[in-house]
């Protein structure tokens, strides 16, 4: 995959502005017919109205979004080319895992999309090598200004930003009160370490494991230790906190408090918690809508609290987020789309369908986030508003993100998982994650 992120980074830069997006066949999915999102989500219809001199079609991919939102984003659509005389949206929906594949051969055809929903991490990538635009430069004042800064920063690097942050998914705890009374703990954890007595007792009493830890990469953000110097020419994480994180984590983990494997693992997380075998998880509020289908009665023993951290209280917020290609012809058009798809009044319609957390900061502090306390859902959206102030997107501002964090979990799958010397394996790691950034 990566030689073919490559390729397509090579061709978007050759073609460069003559790659155009006009062609109206890279759409099935949007019907023109389909009514406008009605209620609450009329807020959603833009402030102003555009006279285009020239028809313009603006190519709009995104990830996983049919056909469960179909209806909501025609909707949009529908109002975006209403107030917009001439432009007309083509909505191409596509699944995670090949969306990247599809830009590679839209560029090598001429055809890039416009406006692309990716992660930051992908977005870092295409961004790195020059094929995204520079929203610093071509975005308006009032169109960068509307998101939560930390959030619209995730896609930075140097003076640029490359992305419009979109909806965000801010990490809470789930936790089983049945397995916490049958352990006889009255505390809720919240930091990783401080946690460990409250482990081995949940371990004891109960047989199950109170946490799973997160991937090694995000442990060591939310304990403050540096993954890479300041100005990320070269690893930093090789130091004697590292040493002793590891080596408490690999003593409660040799010991069967804490799980060996799969640390991070989201989906092996949710299993262990839904058969009773994990006390706590730290998921998006939209997760209790799975647990609910798939656990009924683990669902009724839920009860909600801020997520475990490290030692310095930082939570993960994972971001979608929306970009313009460096290839689209329509820039302007294309920014204007983008900014509109992110806008206050969307991002708060998007979150009234689904339990996300808007980018932008008049939405999030919409009192909708805070108006029922009284069921598990209310209770998740509110924690969300809370924790969205001291959580972030793991970004590391570079291209190259994900080797440097490949390489950074090697580290724990040698020490955790295999056994391996600590200091020799941060050797190792610390010369693999080196070589990424000097090639």
């Amino acid at each position: 995959m990566r030689k073919a992120i490559s390729m397509l980074l090579v061709l978007v830069l050759a073609i460069g502005m003559m790659a155009g997006c006009g062609t109206k066949s890279t759409s099935e999915n949007t019907k023109k017919d389909t009514p406008a999102a009605t209620g609450d989500d009329k807020t959603a219809t833009p402030t102003e109205t555009a006279e285009t001199a020239e028809p313009v079609t603006i190519e709009f991919w995104t990830i996983s979004l049919q056909p469960t939102f179909t209806d909501f984003f025609n909707g949009l659509i529908k109002d975006y080319e209403a107030a917009n005389p001439g432009v007309t949206v083509n909505w191409t929906d596509l699944p995670y895992d090949s969306i990247q594949q599809k830009l590679v051969t839209a560029a090598a055809g001429g055809t890039s999309p416009d406006v692309v929903n990716l992660n930051t991490q992908m977005a870092l990538t295409l961004a790195g090598k020059g094929a995204l635009v520079d929203l610093e430069a071509e975005a308006t004042a009032e169109q960068k200004s509307i998101y939560v800064k930390s959030l619209y920063d995730s896609a930075k690097i140097g003076n640029s930003v490359y992305a419009f942050p979109w909806y965000a998914s801010p990490n809470i705890m789930f936790y089983n009160k049945e397995l916490f009374e049958k352990a006889g703990l009255t505390e809720i954890p919240s930091k990783y370490q401080d946690a460990f007595e409250m482990a081995k007792t949940m371990k004891d009493k109960t047989g199950a494991y109170l946490y799973n830890p997160p991937e090694f990469f995000s442990l060591l953000f939310e304990q403050g230790i540096p993954i890479l110097n300041t100005d990320s020419t070269a690893a930093a994480f090789n130091t004697p906190d590292t040493v002793n994180l590891l080596q408490s984590f690999k003593d409660m983990t040799d010991a069967g408090y804490l799980p060996k494997t799969n640390w991070g693992s989201w989906d092996n997380e949710l299993k262990l918690f839904e058969t009773g075998k994990l006390a706590t998880i730290s998921s998006s509020g939209s997760s209790l809508s799975r647990i609910k289908d798939e656990a009924p009665d683990v669902y009724e023993k839920i009860c909600i609290a801020t997520p475990m951290t490290g030692s310095i209280g930082l939570s993960r917020n994972p971001l979608m987020n929306v970009v313009v290609p460096e290839a689209s012809k329509n820039h302007t058009e294309a920014i204007k789309f983008a900014s509109f798809i992110t806008n206050d009044a969307s991002q708060l319609a998007f979150c009234k369908q689904v339990a996300i957390f808007p980018s932008t900061t008049a939405a999030s502090e919409d009192p909708y986030f805070e108006s029922d306390t009284a069921t598990l859902e209310g209770i998740a959206r509110k924690m969300s508003v809370d924790i969205s102030k001291t959580s972030k997107d793991y970004s590391l501002g570079i291209e190259d993100q994900g080797d440097v964090q490949s390489g950074v979990n090697k580290v724990y799958e040698a020490v955790i998982i295999n056994g391996a010397d600590i200091q020799k394996t941060l050797d190792a790691q610390e010369k693999a994650v080196n070589s990424v950034l000097q090639k």
